[in-house]
């Protein structure tokens, strides 16, 4: 597991205008990291789509559109704060779940003494039936036991979605039936890292595939799930996650679990988090939390009513073209002396969770039709884009990484030790050129140009307004103080 080395912006750009202005609402008010905000819309909005809708993918597969994400960020970064407000309308459904669960629970308790009383009522009957009745009196009192017996009442069951600390068994409990729609979250993900779920990898993995039947035999009883829809959120301290994987990191890796997830690991915004006493505004982020509440109450309706079926959503013939193309582009780069060789299992995903991606951007936005369009998998595309790089960042095999690559990070690092942490934010152009670790021109001036682009430095003359003077690389330090030795 590495360290990432620089910290790339969001692309928050490629969310549809609804998301994207609820996205920067929240990052204006809260200054949070901003992947760590879009981890949190990501969970919201696969939390609400995944029971309404399921993606064909251009290879014909039926999937589900859950979401796997995972934030490494510390103590501080305002995960609770986040997670809290984004998720409000998931929180706020099952509290109104629980209560009217309480409600369900009266109900039931009462229906249940009538339905003893009538047990009871029926068993003597059938008693003096039997010492003195005819063979009538029985048969009809037979199926009189039987008409009552199908009209006993079922205990109701808590059908909240949010779930943290659960083993198997309730988890399989929580999922049992059919579509049944649930979320493993948290902001502290090392209540979910070290609850027993994590024991289950497998179970996971298959309920994040949508799996058509799952079981779980005990001698006394068997839970039977179908067509599950399970999401998993969590934000981790990077000790924490460390600890996992040093433990627990092999297996869940080799499992395909952790290739599941569109991970982020966002540069700090402690430092740079200004107040002022401007009254915050939450226009819209109400509008997206109406968009929440709105595809959860329409979920709950159908289930109460019986109706499990899904939506299916299909790709244009210009989307899947452009699918075709990406993973073309993407397979040979797999082999074992490519770039992604050594994060293969999360690359040969990376297709199947842009296409849910999309699906989410198209239903949420309420785009439409049931064919998503070329321009929304493009927007998927540079979001899981930019996870795909954080996956390669923080999990793959740096001896892997192309030249270019291996310039700008290279350079980056010699920028951070030499100027950075003596205390400059700038350097001569011209020196970082002449003593700098890149020596060849065209790769010095490709990976400064890269940097710039990334928005790490910005070069400028000594006399800006005028364009005169020497030049200088100037060091972005929401970026440079978050750089940390490999």
């Amino acid at each position: 597991m590495n360290t990432p080395y620089l910290p790339r912006a969001y692309p928050i750009h490629a969310m549809y205008s609804a998301i994207r202005d609820a996205i920067l609402e929240v990052q204006h008010n809260l200054k949070a990291p901003d992947a760590l905000i879009a981890g949190s819309f990501l969970t919201a909005m696969s939390i609400a789509s995944q029971g309404d809708v399921d993606v064909e993918l251009p290879t014909g597969q039926l999937r589900p559109v859950s979401l796997d994400v995972l934030v490494i960020a510390d103590s501080g970064e305002r995960k609770s704060a986040t997670d809290s407000i984004v998720g409000a309308p998931i929180y706020e459904h099952d509290e109104k779940v629980a209560r009217d669960h309480v409600q369900a629970l009266l109900a039931y308790k009462a229906d249940r003494r009538l339905w003893d009383a009538k047990e009871a009522a029926l068993q003597r009957k059938v008693a003096k039936a039997l010492d003195s009745g005819t063979d009538d009196d029985i048969e009809h009192l037979r199926e009189k036991l039987i008409s009552h017996g199908a009209c006993e009442p079922a205990n109701p069951v808590l059908s909240r979605i949010v779930h943290q600390n659960i083993t198997e068994r309730p988890l399989m409990e929580s999922m049992q039936g059919d579509g049944k729609s649930i979320a493993i979250l948290s902001d502290e993900g090392e209540i979910v890292l070290k609850g027993g779920a994590m024991n289950k990898l497998g179970t996971l993995n298959k309920a994040w595939d949508g799996a058509k039947t799952l079981t779980l035999d005990r001698a006394d009883d068997s839970i039977v799930v179908t067509n599950p829809r399970l999401t998993i959120s969590m934000m981790v301290q990077e000790r924490v996650f460390r600890e996992f994987m040093n433990k627990r990191g092999e297996v869940a890796r080799g499992s395909g679990h952790l290739a599941r997830y569109l991970v982020a690991w966002p540069a700090s915004t402690q430092g740079f988090r200004f107040m002022s006493l401007e009254e915050p505004v939450w226009e819209q982020l109400r509008r997206f939390h109406q968009r929440v509440s709105e595809l959860l109450t329409a979920a709950q309706t159908r289930r109460i009513a019986g109706d499990n079926t899904r939506k299916t959503l299909a790709f244009t013939q210009e989307a899947k073209e452009l699918w075709v193309q990406t993973q073309n582009a993407i397979e040979p780069r797999l082999r074992q002396d490519g770039d992604l060789a050594s994060i293969r299992d999360f690359a040969s995903k990376s297709m199947e969770i842009t296409g849910r991606v999309a699906a989410i951007l198209h239903h949420f936005s309420a785009q439409e039709g049931n064919l998503i369009s070329k321009e929304t998998l493009e927007r998927a595309l540079e979001i899981v884009g930019w996870h795909f790089q954080e996956f390669l960042d923080v999990f793959g095999d740096r001896n892997h990484e192309p030249e270019q690559a291996r310039d700008v990070r290279t350079l980056a690092m010699y920028l951070w030790r030499r100027y950075w942490c003596a205390g400059y934010g700038a350097a001569v152009r011209n020196e970082v050129r002449k003593s700098g670790p890149i020596r060849n021109q065209g790769r010095f001036e490709a990976a400064l140009h890269q940097l710039q682009l990334e928005d790490s430095v910005r070069v400028m003359h000594q006399d800006a307004a005028r364009g005169k003077g020497r030049l200088w690389i100037h060091l972005n330090g929401a970026v440079f103080s978050q750089i940390t030795t490999q």
